[in-house]
């Protein structure tokens, strides 16, 4: 936890990205990884003993993705989960133990209760009494602002903590570069869920359950705020419905300036609609 992800760690990860990748893939990341390696040889910023690990551990190419296998999009992604199923991931990420283990764990714990996008946490500030988020899809026309305020009140100290350390250590990891270490926590999620022996649900998955948990108790411009979306519409068929939220007693929610601009958004929408 919050160290950076080393070059040897990055061969690793993919060593172990059984059937993630196409064979063309895998032989344009492999040559990119002995380019780094020559690089950093040179540079001296490894020793001969960590080329020589790098480049035998990089031998241990993964198995490729097979042939007519399932697309991954975004409309076949999962839109929920079961709480035993999110323990069970738990368990096969603390039973392997590694340092981008235990962040993804982090990363899973703090999203089924806060609903972010994964890159949102880059650049994600805690108050004394907001969680502060640039909305990554602000310029879509859809984003209710370039911003958006989740309340902390209620929440335990150590339910804060850890959404602290989370934020730290995603910088830390990172090294400046989120979408890639976004598609790395992704991949390793997907073989944790295999290990476990469920069916596979992704990073964003953790953000429609949260959102989902609150339309079990919030209202939909309630919903629509702690989404980050301008339109109830959006935020009621867009993410995990209502029925697969879980029984629990407390939900974050937007702050009540966010709400009121989601309703200030629904009264000008309303208002340009023709009258019958």
């Amino acid at each position: 936890m919050g160290c950076g992800v080393s070059l040897f760690d990055t061969i690793d990860c993919l060593a172990l990205a059984h059937e993630e990748f196409s064979p063309a893939t895998l032989r344009q990341y492999s040559a990119a990884l002995a380019m780094a390696i020559d690089f950093a040889e040179e540079l001296g910023e490894l020793d001969d003993k960590q080329v020589l690990a790098c480049r035998e551990r990089l031998t241990h190419r993964p198995a490729p993705r097979k042939r007519g296998a399932e697309k991954r999009t975004s409309a076949k992604k999962r839109k929920s989960m079961c709480a035993s199923e999110l323990r069970a991931v738990g368990e096969a990420l603390r039973k392997r133990g590694r340092a981008g283990d235990m962040l993804l764990l982090r990363l899973l714990i703090n999203n089924v209760v806060f609903g972010l996008r994964p890159s949102e946490y880059s650049g994600a500030e805690v108050g004394e009494i907001y969680l502060v988020v640039q909305t990554a899809k602000a310029t879509n026309g859809r984003a209710l602002s370039e911003t958006r305020e989740l309340e902390l009140e209620g929440l335990p100290d150590g339910q804060i903590e850890s959404l602290c350390t989370l934020i730290a250590d995603l910088e830390t990891a990172a090294q400046g570069n989120v979408p890639a270490l976004i598609d790395s926590l992704g991949a390793r999620l997907r073989r944790a869920c295999k290990s476990a022996g469920i069916e596979p649900f992704s990073l964003y998955t953790t953000r429609h359950q949260a959102i989902a948990n609150l339309k079990g108790s919030g209202s939909a411009e309630e919903v629509a705020a702690f989404a980050g979306q301008g339109s109830i519409h959006t935020a009621r068929k867009s993410y995990a419905p209502r029925s697969a939220a879980w029984s629990i007693k407390k939900t974050v929610r937007a702050s009540p300036d966010m709400v009121e601009l989601v309703r200030a958004r629904q009264a000008s929408r309303m208002a340009l609609q023709p009258k019958l």
